[in-house]
């Protein structure tokens, strides 16, 4: 396996010092994992609620862990392409 250097100082580079790519399908990609997480808790508050006969709880927790998985994993995202 042969390392890569920099070409300057002939050291070996981090994988750190590459930042990630902000192209358009990366932001597609951003906006569809928080739109999916946020349904697929929604979905699971839903199909709880209907076998416990508790109608909106399971689904309103469903959508706020939801959500506040989606928002983290968002600002996760962004701090790594700073």
């Amino acid at each position: 396996m042969v390392a890569s250097s920099n070409k300057m100082t002939g050291e070996p580079e981090k994988p750190s010092d590459k930042k990630p790519e902000k192209s358009s399908m990366a932001m597609a990609g951003a906006g569809f994992e928080f739109v999916s997480s946020i349904a697929l808790f929604v979905m699971g508050g839903y199909y709880l609620d209907e076998y416990l006969k508790t109608e909106p709880l399971w689904l309103l927790v469903g959508f706020f862990f939801g959500f506040f998985l989606a928002f983290y994993s968002l600002i996760k995202r962004a701090k790594e392409n700073e």
